[in-house]
């Protein structure tokens, strides 16, 4: 029963005489890219043109960002802030580094999300000689590691 009306339905339209249009595909828009990958160059094209913040954060490069450095951040309407890196959060756009210094002779610790639009660079003002061990150095805080006043921020 199930093939007569599968048939009836074929003659029926056969009868009508009705054609489809077809149209032609559209073009895919990301080129065959996953949405993700899309969203996340898209995102980088627009917050680091030049590439040179994504290039601080890669592991493979070995003049990355690491706890111990002392950086300058340079702003677009601000001073630059100085300070010594505490901890390096990698999470694509949204990678961000904690920083300390010792403002007025009190220690100040500050998340600095580095894509933001605001941020022109992130400069190596020096690195150690060492580096400590550990990935993140909350551990210095309040002990004879203590950073001083790094760049003079006051």
């Amino acid at each position: 029963m199930f093939t007569q009306q599968i048939r009836m339905f074929s003659k029926s339209t056969l009868r009508l005489g009705a054609k489809m249009k077809v149209y032609e595909p559209i073009p895919a828009k990301r080129g065959g890219m996953p949405l993700m990958s899309y969203i996340r160059e898209a995102q980088y094209s627009k917050l680091d043109q030049t590439g040179q913040k994504r290039k601080q954060f890669k592991l493979d490069n070995p003049g990355r960002l690491r706890a111990d450095d002392i950086v300058t951040i340079v702003y677009k309407d601000q001073k630059p802030l100085t300070g010594q890196i505490l901890a390096v959060k990698r999470q694509g756009v949204a990678s961000d580094i904690l920083i300390r210094n010792k403002v007025g002779g009190v220690g100040v610790d500050i998340h600095i999300p580095v894509f933001h639009p605001n941020i022109l660079r992130v400069d190596v003002v020096r690195r150690p000689v060492k580096y400590r061990p550990r990935n993140r150095h909350y551990y210095i805080k309040n002990s004879r590691l203590d950073v001083g006043d790094v760049g003079g921020n006051r």
